[in-house]
């Protein structure tokens, strides 16, 4: 399964303006990532992939980096980073499969919850590699298989299309990591519950950040109301709510 990657910038651009108010589990891997930073690193750019709104950004710009530069796909995402920042970055709309950045220019790469809309996963993670400086650090959080699986059962009950975004398994993600030429790298995954009043909820709020169906087997028609009855009954209920699961698995990695 691949994504459309016009799609994903398309996506992600519109969802930008709201994309804070929904951004719960973003922002709280996003804590968790970099509560990993390192103390010490080599002279370089510390660079943000895949910054979104630039949260992550913020965080790093308070601890003073020699230059600080966001990377997003989407424009409408680095609009928003712009306007939180200012100059206290540099912004670059660019793929993570194809940096356009000199090979060991960076001192830290930092990428939270992107590398899932790259098509190429491993050639995202080699090109972080790339840009890193010998001494250089990842850290990097993505989801993994198991995220939304009670969604793509319950999508399974209604059709035969491709409706919930592949995630990969960590064994398949630590062997890209080994690939990419880092040195060393440990991998750790948690799983973590958010809980919506229904289902439309939760639909609409995976496509308010941008994260709703970007694949190339999506449906391309309107769900009709037989589908949608399907759909509800085939999703379980907790305590009366729906309860989505995400599997986020974290990477520090020396270059």
């Amino acid at each position: 399964m691949s994504w459309d990657k016009r799609l994903v910038r398309r996506a992600f651009s519109a969802a930008a303006p709201g994309y804070d108010r929904q951004a719960v589990l973003q922002r709280q891997i996003g804590e968790r990532l970099l509560a990993a930073r390192p103390e010490e690193l080599p002279p370089g750019w510390w660079v943000d992939i895949g910054t979104g709104t630039g949260w992550c950004a913020q965080r790093l710009a308070a601890w003073r980096p020699p230059a600080l530069l966001l990377v997003d796909l989407a424009e409408g995402m680095l609009h928003q980073a712009r306007a939180r920042l200012g100059p206290a970055g540099r912004y670059l709309a660019a793929d993570a499969e194809r940096l356009p950045l000199a090979t060991g220019s960076a001192a830290l790469v930092v990428s939270n919850l992107a590398l899932q809309w790259c098509l190429d996963p491993a050639r995202a993670l080699a090109e972080m590699a790339r840009i890193l400086k010998p001494g250089g650090r990842l850290l990097l959080s993505t989801f993994t298989a198991g995220t939304l699986e009670t969604l793509r059962r319950a999508w399974a009950a209604v059709d035969d299309y491709s409706h919930v975004n592949t995630f990969p398994a960590p064994a398949d993600l630590e062997a890209a990591v080994a690939a990419a030429g880092f040195r060393r790298w440990r991998l750790r995954s948690e799983t973590l519950s958010l809980a919506y009043p229904d289902l439309k909820t939760l639909l609409r709020s995976l496509k308010e950040i941008g994260a709703h169906n970007v694949t190339t087997g999506r449906p391309r028609h309107l769900m009709g109301k037989g589908a949608w009855q399907r759909l509800e009954a085939a999703y379980p209920r907790r305590q009366g709510q729906v309860v989505a699961t995400y599997v986020a698995t974290y990477v520090t990695a020396l270059r």
